[in-house]
């Protein structure tokens, strides 16, 4: 068989690939993808932020994310995170490469920078009943840490202190669980003049 010859580098088929008359890097197919695409990943909890939101670490997110930003003539794409590559599979089943650079930059994340500075928005406090008061901390501190984050915990003479850093989800909780509380709220400061509040979930246990 001849080789064949691309009219606009020169090279021939025993050195590259071709797609009809011409070589696969000179073939005329438009495709329009960025040259390099950064994430912010939390150096302590190793999330990422994805969308505005930190979630876990997730390269099917990542691939996803990537080839949404890549425009032009082709069937499918996916992305290869060893060698940065995005790989485009055109008409004819035929795949063009291009060189996405990928890159990881460490931060920490709002939700670390305030466990390790203290940071807490709600007391829970429990009360009574000793059995109780540790069946339900471990019970509320598994739930809570999926939604938001436990700054620490205090064992008193009276009871179990819990200490989170989010107060609203500790109402929706209470509320879904059907947990009788006293909630009291108290003003400790203002951040660009909205008023801080720090609330004291106190429940009792018989």
């Amino acid at each position: 068989m001849s080789n064949l010859i691309c009219p606009k580098c020169g090279r021939t088929n025993d050195k590259i690939e071709f797609i009809e008359a011409f070589c696969i890097d000179c073939y005329p197919v438009k495709i329009e993808a960025p040259t390099k695409i950064t994430f912010e990943r939390c150096g302590r909890c190793e999330r990422m932020k994805f969308r505005g939101d930190w979630i876990p670490y997730n390269e099917r997110k990542l691939n996803e994310f990537i080839i949404s930003k890549c425009k032009g003539d082709f069937e499918s794409a996916e992305y290869d995170f060893v060698t940065q590559n995005a790989v485009f599979t055109i008409t004819g089943g035929s795949r063009i490469k291009k060189e996405i650079l990928f890159e990881l930059t460490k931060t920490i994340c709002q939700q670390c920078s305030r466990i390790s500075g203290g940071y807490y928005e709600g007391i829970i406090q429990l009360r009574g009943n000793r059995t109780k008061q540790e069946k339900y901390a471990k019970m509320l501190i598994e739930k809570l840490e999926k939604i938001t984050f436990i700054t620490k915990t205090e064992e008193k003479e009276e009871g179990l202190d819990l200490y989170v850093g989010r107060s609203k989800p500790i109402v929706r909780l209470i509320s879904d669980l059907g947990i009788k509380t006293l909630i009291t709220k108290k003003l400790v400061g203002r951040d660009q003049g909205k008023r801080l509040y720090r609330t004291t979930f106190l429940i009792r246990f018989d």
